[in-house]
This record gives C-alpha cells, sequence and structure tokens, in this order.
C-alpha cells in the first residue's frame, strides 16, 4: 500500500502526458447539447471522485458537473436524461451493477457518455461512445483506491477541460498549466513527505490514548475528500469510521460521537481553516482530539495535531488532499498491528463473497 501510496506523483505525472487524449475525448463527446447537462457518476470511489471534481468545476473550467451515485443517476425522475445530456461513467473494473445500469439509462435516452475506467471498461466500456482509460498498472491487484484514484480527479479534470473549451467556455485553469506542474513535481512529494515523518508518532499516540472512532469533517469538495478517507480508513481501521460535512456534524453526528474518537478536519480554503478552528476549540471543550490537514496556508488553531501541507489552490485540493488521507490510513493500520497490504478476499473470503453480491452479481455469472 506505501508504495503505491508514494508512486501519485509520478503515476499522475505520466497521465498528464495524456492530456490531449483526455481533452480529444471530452471534447467530441462531452459538450452538452442545447439546453443539455453534464453529470458524472459512479459507485463508492467513483461517486467521491464525481463530487469532488463537480464542486470545483462550474469555478475552474466554467463548466458545470453534477456529481451523483449511480443508482440517482438511474432512478431519480428529475435527473432524466435526453438525447442533448452527456455523462461519464466512472468505474474501474467497468463491472458495478448500478453504474452499467446508469449508463444504459442515458445511451437509451439518446445521449453520451464517456467510460472512466483503468483498461477497457467491461461491460460499461463496450456500450461507451468513448472509453477514457487511465492505464495505471497493478502492484497489487486490491488497491485500486490510491494512486487509481488520484488518476480518476486528474482524468476527469482533462475530461471536464477538453469539453469546457469545445463548448466556448472560458476555463480560468489548465490541466497543463505551472500550478498542476507543481503540484505533481513538489507539492504531493513534499506532502507526502511530511506525512511520513510526522504521522506515524501521531497515530501511535492516537492509539495509546485509546481510539474509539475516526470521524472524516469536510466541506464542498472536501467533503467528497471526507466520504473517500473514511471510505479507506474503515478498511484497515479497528474502530468505526464516518464522515460528514463540517457544519452538518455540529448539527448532529457530534451527539453521538465519543471522547476517545478522532476528528479529522480537512481545511483547504482560508475560509474553511477558521470554521476548522472553530470546531477544533469546541470539540477540546469535550475533550475530544482533532488533526487537522491543512491546505491553504492557513493554520487550523486549536487543532491538537496539525499537518502543514505546502499552499495550494483550491481547485486543487481534489488531487492533493486524498494523500494525506491515505498516508493516515496507512499509519494507523501499521502502528495498530494490521496488514494494510492483504486483500480484503484473502483475510475474509465470506466478507468478499457479500460485497460482490451486494454491487457486483455480474463478476459471479
Amino acid at each position: 500500500m506505501l508504495v503505491d501510496i508514494l508512486r501519485q506523483g509520478e503515476a499522475l505525472a505520466q497521465l498528464l502526458d495524456r492530456y490531449d487524449n483526455f481533452a480529444a475525448i471530452g471534447a467530441e463527446h462531452l459538450t452538452p447539447g442545447p439546453g443539455g447537462q453534464l453529470a458524472a457518476f459512479g459507485c463508492g470511489d467513483g461517486w467521491f471522485a464525481a463530487r469532488a471534481v463537480g464542486a470545483v468545476s462550474a469555478a475552474a473550467y466554467d463548466l458545470a458537473v453534477e456529481g451523483v451515485t449511480s443508482l440517482d443517476y438511474l432512478l431519480s425522475e428529475s435527473r432524466k436524461p435526453g438525447p442533448e445530456d452527456r455523462a461519464v461513467a466512472i468505474s474501474m473494473s467497468g463491472t458495478v451493477d448500478r453504474t452499467i445500469a446508469a449508463a444504459q439509462r442515458i445511451k437509451t435516452a439518446g445521449g453520451r457518455y464517456v467510460a472512466l475506467t483503468n483498461e477497457d471498461g467491461a461491460a460499461m466500456g463496450a456500450a461507451a461512445n468513448a472509453v477514457a482509460s487511465l492505464k495505471i498498472d497493478d502492484i497489487a491487484p486490491f488497491l485500486t483506491g490510491t494512486t487509481r484514484y488520484s488518476g480518476t480527479i486528474l482524468g476527469m479534470m482533462m475530461l471536464i477541460e477538453g469539453a469546457a473549451r469545445a463548448a466556448g467556455r472560458s476555463p480560468k485553469v489548465s490541466c497543463r498549466g505551472p500550478e498542476m506542474a507543481a503540484l505533481l513535481t513538489r507539492t504531493i512529494p513534499e506532502s507526502l513527505e511530511i506525512c511520513q515523518k510526522t504521522l506515524p508518532a501521531i497515530c501511535a499516540e492516537v492509539l495509546g490514548q485509546g481510539l474509539g472512532g475516526v470521524r472524516v469533517l469536510g466541506v464542498g469538495c472536501d467533503w467528497a475528500t471526507a466520504d473517500y478517507g473514511a471510505a479507506k480508513l474503515v478498511k484497515v481501521v479497528q474502530a468505526p469510521v464516518w464522515a460528514s460535512e463540517i457544519e452538518e456534524f455540529a448539527h448532529s453526528l457530534f451527539w453521538s460521537s465519543r471522547k476517545d474518537e478522532l476528528v479529522v478536519l480537512i481545511a483547504s480554503t482560508p475560509e474553511v481553516a477558521k470554521l476548522a478552528s472553530n470546531t477544533a476549540g469546541a470539540l477540546a471543550h469535550a475533550g475530544m482530539r482533532t488533526l487537522a490537514i491543512e491546505t491553504s496556508g492557513h493554520a487550523v488553531e486549536g487543532a491538537t495535531y496539525r499537518l502543514s501541507l505546502p499552499a495550494t489552490p483550491a481547485w486543487l485540493a481534489p488531487l492533493l488532499v486524498p494523500a494525506p488521507l491515505q498516508m493516515l490510513s496507512y499509519a494507523l493500520a501499521v502502528e495498530s498491528g494490521f496488514d494494510p497490504n492483504v486483500s480484503q478476499d484473502k483475510a475474509d473470503p465470506g466478507r468478499f463473497l457479500a460485497a460482490q453480491l451486494l454491487s457486483r452479481r455480474c463478476e459471479l455469472v
């Protein structure tokens, strides 16, 4: 798992070399027709990525993208697609039942969809108008949620930028600009180095005091990333894990929280850093511990622990913040004596079969 996390800067740079291909696919197949909408849907990591990029797409690319679950896109009457609509269907394997069905819905309606996948997209890719494949090689077949997740974010950004330029929009940023180059060559490697140096001691201290659970909180694109982080933590941490929006946590989940939990606060803008500071200070009164992930250059005052990472533009937060969350998962696993390099199907075959029955029945046929 650690090797996969640490290769992200290099792997993403190699993916960015294929910008022209991704942008061309976006330009040809994802520019909505008159009155049409652009959506991105998936399940699990695919949904998190769709929401994270959708939250920054209008400001960054001047093209709104709605990130929804595959099931919502499949069943919602308010999102019923038409011939002018376009969509990105996200699945690394292309075998998630609901995502295949959602893709079929827009195809049947006469719209177009691009399959964002890692290889050929299987059934989802076969019916697509185009396939945008990350082609990120396996280190281990069960590590799809680390480097490939970040690759999904970058792949979506390149597709959307291509669609925006083809539609005559005015993107304020570019995947081929200096900010992206700095992120991949300097910021992500530096951030991972900071995490490697600081997180083991933090996790050892947290575990030594007792860990009753982990809550990951964010706002906007960081809320989607918080959900992603919780999905990674739940696989390696032997304690309950939740995710929420910072404000909504205050109004609901806080009342079920426990003193021995760790609350992770993601702060990628100055405004959110200020809100997170208030949250950290308030939780301190309840004796709760907080870990702040700071990427805006503004401190989260009052946090028990802080990861102060290089200041990064907010539109790039969906690409940067997953890395420290992955490192937190890894460090908590190692410090607690859990092996994060064991595939779940080997560790618990019955649970793995249940997961397939829940969402990937097509793999069992």
